[in-house]
């Protein structure tokens, strides 16, 4: 065997073992969502339940009236919501960063970008007093704008960077054909920009459909909490946590996430990347 092959041999070897670590607590996590609660407790614990049951599943979807579902709805119409606003404004900014002709447009992308740097628990207490005196406390808009807001400097420097790698004549073509601005931004640059945006889809929804602290914050009502917040609170009690519960939810969350990267997969990385070589 020569040296190039046996590199790789080691490459795969390495990567395999990292991916094996990385996906250990997932398979703890499923095969504790299949245990009954005797053999969750069990100790030692064994990886594999010696009774496979589905009854945390069906409790799941079934407790307390069947609240997690409501959560659940409650994650998804705030992560679509906030991803199509996300995209809009995001390709709206970078397109104009990166094409149109705007005054002092570089000091604006870098109080922008400066953003990125400010930590958001330390705008907590100033956000929490906005948002009361806008009385949007307990609202799924309140969510909303947040989410919007701390997400768009990471997505419009990623737009830019998109529309950076098409080249300016063809929007000076599109204008000499008698295409006005936004035509041309919708119907030639939006179709040639299409791994940034799913770049941004993924980390938009990823980020939002994920969050605790600010949902916890700004939306407590129990009719409006989201899945990671109520789930928490269904399976961790004051005298012990279900984790059973709290498994076979943890394994419900995952799901939307899953089926979104599997669709976008092959365009994430195309997008990160877009504008780095010009």
């Amino acid at each position: 065997m020569n040296a190039k092959g046996s590199n790789r041999i080691k490459f795969y070897i390495l990567n395999g073992f990292i991916a094996f670590l990385f996906l250990l607590p997932f398979v703890w996590i499923v095969s504790t969502s299949l245990k009954k609660p005797g053999e969750i407790a069990k100790y030692p614990p064994k990886w594999l339940p010696a009774n496979v049951t589905l009854d945390n599943y069906r409790t799941i979807f079934t407790f307390q009236e069947g609240i997690f579902s409501t959560y659940f709805t409650n994650s998804g119409l705030l992560t679509i919501s906030t991803v199509f606003f996300v995209i809009i404004v995001s390709s709206l900014a970078g397109y104009g960063f990166s094409k149109l002709d705007i005054p002092f447009k570089n000091g604006v992308l870098m109080l922008i970008l400066a953003a990125m740097m400010i930590p958001f628990h330390g705008l907590l207490i100033p956000l929490f007093s906005i948002i009361k005196s806008l009385n949007l406390l307990n609202t799924h808009i309140a969510l909303i704008i947040i989410y919007v807001t701390f997400q768009l400097p990471f997505t419009i420097y990623m737009m830019k960077n998109s529309f950076d790698s098409v080249p300016t004549s063809i929007r000076e073509s599109a204008l000499i054909d008698g295409a006005s601005e936004l035509r041309t931004f919708v119907r030639v640059f939006l179709p040639l920009v299409w791994p940034g945006l799913a770049t941004v889809a993924i980390f938009s929804a990823y980020t939002t459909w994920n969050d605790f602290i600010i949902a916890l914050i700004f939306a407590n009502s129990n009719d409006l909490k989201t899945l990671n917040v109520g789930l928490t609170n269904l399976a961790v009690g004051e005298y012990g946590t279900n984790w059973g519960l709290l498994s076979s939810g943890s394994i419900i969350s995952f799901i939307p996430i899953i089926i979104l990267f599997a669709f976008l997969q092959r365009y994430f990385i195309s997008g990160l990347t877009s504008g780095s070589v010009k």
